[in-house]
């Protein structure tokens, strides 16, 4: 009883609502029916369409998501990560230096500078500190 009283508040709020809307579809209801019928034909067929494609896409998208996934993993392993040296491994190894330490690789493939050293002006300055008031 509860979902029939609910549903015709509802109904009774929307005709609040659009009162024009329900002027014209009372006056379509009983001047052409079969206007109407027409009408209503056209959107049922809209939505199924719309429900129709959205589904459709829906299991495309995850069937392409599971074949990337699996060529994914015959291409990387199910290691978690890159196999090939230097690149990322998915396993976690612990760090050999401590905490704040820094290292720094130069690798041979490195080329020059790309800028001379007579490009530039070295600026010197002094930070100042003042109280704010």
């Amino acid at each position: 009883m509860n979902f029939i009283t609910l549903l015709i508040d509802s109904l009774v709020t929307f005709v609040r609502r659009n009162p024009i809307f329900c002027l014209v579809l009372f006056i379509l209801a009983v001047g052409a029916p079969s206007l109407l019928a027409g009408i209503a034909s056209v959107v049922i067929y809209i939505i199924l369409g719309l429900l129709i494609v959205t589904i459709i896409t829906s299991l495309y998208l995850r069937w392409r998501f599971t074949k990337v996934q699996r060529d994914m993993k015959e291409r990387y392993g199910a290691g978690g990560g890159f196999t090939n040296a230097g690149g990322f491994t998915g396993n976690n190894r612990q760090r050999s230096s401590r905490e704040g330490e820094v290292h720094l690789h130069r690798h041979s493939d490195a080329g020059d500078k790309r800028v001379s050293d007579d490009v530039g002006d070295y600026v010197d300055f002094v930070e100042e500190k003042t109280d704010k008031k």
